[in-house]
């Protein structure tokens, strides 16, 4: 038996050996952390078909006899009462783990097949339990998490209980029951710890290149934020040659690029670092690339650039757009002088740039815009997005990039919401209540992960006003003053209550109740009326609302404080009831 599980290792080493491999397949990243489209999945199955072919062809033949077992190598057609102790389940079972049901039968179906045109008595039993063992492993993949599939102990655990049921179910689909099961005796131990350590070693493997991926993601994103703060004030000031030309120098100073520049769609506004020469030259060199970037908004890399006559140092680029809403105004790119410096890391940090970066020019371009409105009261509280909550959301997610990064992207995924809502609503007198909504649910999940488990939203509201209209900016400033104003850092369970109906069928009705330790009578009558100055703000969120519910709706808008010391505030919010010309969709409550 020693002898049999000595030979199996030296087998199980090749099928580890093509595990690695394959993660250097994208389709690899692909099947860890999204589902495979069908061409992925056809690619998969093959490939671990292929692991479970080669482990038939690598397997060792074995001689059963009524009163001994002998060992030898494989043959292409086995006699009857032959078999062969394989590691054709290593890759069946892991692509059932890691690729899902349908990697797993495909899997299975290949490597069964083969072994079963390989004949031997238990020929049938393997195909069969092959295939059973791919589906077990591909039902496994949907019961559990992404977090858990990286568990190698976990791992382990499942294959051997796959592996303990394929062995002790092959006398049931074998004709010669008693030869089974003395083959089994012989040969079950050894193939259940040979594939068991094999399958494990390929998570350990799989998890290692996940977490190293992982960890270049954090750092890549870490640095983005960075970049991004560094340039906030610039791009916010406008899109043109002087701000952009800063920013043009942030990024030659913290990225590897040796040379940054910046277009609209027509120019080229700044060119910075080596190789400024030469910038009339570059321009034509890689114009055609620029349109491709303009017309699809995706990144574009050159790992050639040809000039011809020149000495230009720069030979490689990375082209990344310039994004408002969905617009390309221009882009940014990245030169390099080696052009294996332009890595996946490389590709990573230029993503998560470009996704900042639009977002910051949609703040700029916001703030102009606001300039333009007539109205100076929604100029007024339009303009209150805080620069200290967008730091400190920066600040917290950059401090989750490394501890635990999907969490940070799921953060800058919620930022980006706000923010782009923010700037969405700057031209528009009137938006959905979901759209209101969305923007709250982003803002909360912001400042919760700034202070875990402190304050809580409730929300009930009627599936049938999802669609009514109210003016932007008419809750989310109001839970924002509850928690910056109405709370004392004492008390441990803070809540805010939101309802929203109707009332009398023809009025739509807003309650945002808190706990918190209430406004004084000598402070309420003046709150809502004029600006009152603290140290906290200047405190025209509320009566930038009020006058706003009055200029869009007249005398039948309705707004009231109600408070008292240390039980909490309530404001009401009556309006005309309006909906936008389009159909209502479903409620999407959240929290609470």
């Amino acid at each position: 038996m020693l002898d049999l599980i000595s030979q199996l290792i030296w087998r199980m080493c090749m099928i580890v050996t093509i595990a690695f491999l394959i993660t250097r397949l994208n389709l690899f990243r692909q099947m860890i952390y999204q589902h495979l489209s069908w061409k992925g999945k056809i690619v998969m199955i093959f490939v671990f078909g292929l692991f479970g072919v080669i482990g038939n062809y690598t397997g060792i033949a074995i001689h059963p006899d009524v009163s001994k077992i002998q060992s030898g190598d494989v043959a292409h057609n086995l006699e009857s009462f032959k078999a062969i102790a394989d590691t054709r389940n290593i890759g069946v079972i892991i692509g059932g783990l890691f690729g899902g049901p349908a990697v797993g039968l495909g899997a299975g179906i290949i490597a069964g097949g083969h072994r079963f045109l390989l004949g031997g008595f238990i020929n049938t039993a393997t195909f069969i339990l092959t295939i059973l063992g791919g589906l077990t492993a591909g039902w496994i993949n949907r019961k559990i998490t992404i977090k858990e599939r990286m568990q190698p102990s976990l791992i382990l655990l499942i294959s051997v209980l796959i592996l303990f049921l394929q062995i002790i179910l092959i006398p049931v689909f074998t004709k010669s029951h008693n030869v089974a099961l003395l083959l089994i005796q012989f040969t079950g131990l050894p193939i259940i710890i040979v594939n068991g350590i094999g399958i494990w070693i390929c998570a350990l493997i799989f998890n290692s290149v996940v977490r190293e991926e992982e960890k270049v993601k954090a750092i890549q994103t870490q640095k983005a934020l960075f970049i991004a703060n560094k340039t906030l004030p610039f791009f916010r000031r406008g899109f043109n040659v002087d701000s952009c030309e800063k920013v043009a120098q942030i990024l030659c100073t913290y990225t590897k690029a040796d040379s940054v520049a910046i277009t609209d769609l027509t120019d080229v506004l700044t060119l910075v670092g080596e190789g400024k020469e030469y910038g009339h030259l570059l321009r034509y060199a890689d114009q055609d690339a620029v349109k491709e970037v303009l017309q699809k908004g995706e990144i574009n890399t050159l790992k050639s650039i040809s000039l011809k006559n020149s000495n230009c140092p720069l030979k490689a680029v990375i082209i990344v757009p310039l994004v408002v809403g969905e617009i390309p105004i221009g882009t940014f790119k990245l030169y390099y002088k080696k052009p294996f410096k332009i890595n996946e890391a490389e590709l990573e940090l230029a993503e998560g740039l470009l996704m900042l970066f639009s977002t910051q020019l949609e703040i700029g371009d916001a703030e102009r815009h606001k300039e333009l409105l007539q109205n100076a009261k929604i100029k007024a509280l339009q303009a209150q997005i805080h620069p200290h909550f967008l730091f400190n959301s920066i600040n917290v997610i950059s401090a989750l990039c490394k501890r635990d990064p999907l969490y940070a992207r799921s953060l800058l995924l919620h930022l980006s919401t706000f923010l782009r809502n923010n700037t969405s609503a700057a031209s528009q007198t009137l938006i959905p209540i979901e759209k209101e909504m969305e923007t709250l649910k982003a803002y909360f999940i912001l400042v919760q992960a700034r202070f875990p488990e402190r304050f809580t939203i409730k929300t009930t509201v009627d599936p049938s006003v999802n669609m009514a209209l109210i003016p932007p900016f008419t809750i989310q400033p109001l839970v924002e003053n509850a928690i910056v104003h109405g709370f004392s850092q004492r008390r441990k369970q803070e809540t805010i209550e939101i309802t929203i109906d109707i009332k009398e069928e023809s009025f739509l009705r807003l309650l945002i109740n808190d706990n918190g330790r209430g406004i004084p009578s000598k402070r309420l009558k003046f709150i809502g009326s004029e600006t009152i100055l603290s140290n906290k703000g200047a405190g025209i969120a509320i009566q930038n609302i009020r006058e706003r519910l009055s200029l869009v709706f007249g005398s039948e808008a309705f707004f009231s404080i109600d408070s008292q010391v240390n039980s909490g505030t309530n404001i009401t919010i009556i309006v005309p009831l309006q909906y936008e010309r389009k159909e209502e969709s479903s409620d999407k409550s959240f929290l609470g």
